[in-house]
């Protein structure tokens, strides 16, 4: 798929410069990933240009610094999980309140990679300048608590969640999906499919939540109709 093509503004008696490049996502992308990999501070806007095979004006023609490209970096991979949700949550597949918390779960699954790397180089904003990405960051949070919490009392209300303490659950979430994303980024064996499953087993059981419907095993029934 060929990339967009810009016209730059002409300076001072040059001529327009039509140029293909990637655009500004895709620049934040490829930033995320670097500013991941190696700390802030020792990444360059030379070094963003080489990774996208751009040179350093391209970069500059869609963002003021670096510091604005690192914004950008948090704010688009937040973003993308969320509209990864809604287009998920949306489509009419969801039957109740658990498959749409199975939906979640699958976005982290999904955009892991771009997740993972918010909460490293989150480790990053320490200082005054990144009050915008800690913003994102807790905007992020916050946006989080309120699709999960009206999620969990929408359960609550249908009669498939038991009454819990739905602000407690929804952190209990949130933290354990920081965990497994962090735990990813250290151990490359670990499995987290497999993990994602087990913990959801074990929040299905704390919000009471039956999964498979209780039978009566057909050797019970033979022992019954052997009994009457």
């Amino acid at each position: 798929m060929g990339r967009k093509r810009k016209e730059i503004e002409p300076k001072l008696g040059r001529r327009a410069a039509v140029v293909a490049g990637p655009d500004a996502d895709e620049l934040a992308r490829i930033a995320l990933d670097l500013f991941a990999e190696r700390h802030y501070s020792t990444v360059t806007i030379k070094d963003i240009g080489k990774a996208a095979n751009v040179n350093s004006a391209m970069i500059y023609y869609h963002y003021r610094d670096k510091l604005a490209l690192f914004n950008a970096a948090i704010d688009s991979a937040t973003s993308e999980a969320f509209q990864h949700f809604d287009d998920n949550i949306h489509n009419g597949k969801h039957e109740n309140a658990a498959s749409a918390i199975n939906a979640w779960f699958d976005v982290h699954v999904t955009l892991y990679k771009r997740l993972r790397n918010v909460i490293k180089i989150s480790m990053d904003c320490s200082g005054p300048e990144f009050s915008d990405a800690r913003s994102t960051i807790k905007n992020f949070y916050s946006h989080e608590k309120k699709i999960l919490g009206d999620i969990i009392n929408d359960g609550i209300d249908s009669g498939i969640f038991r009454k819990v303490d739905v602000s407690v659950v929804c952190t209990m979430i949130s933290a354990f999906l920081d965990g497994i994303l962090a735990r990813s980024l250290m151990l490359k064996d670990f499995d987290m499919l497999k993990t994602v499953e087990e913990f959801k087993r074990t929040l299905w059981l704390h919000l009471g939540y039956r999964t498979v419907p209780v039978r009566t095993s057909s050797r019970s029934n033979t022992t019954d109709r052997k009994s009457a």
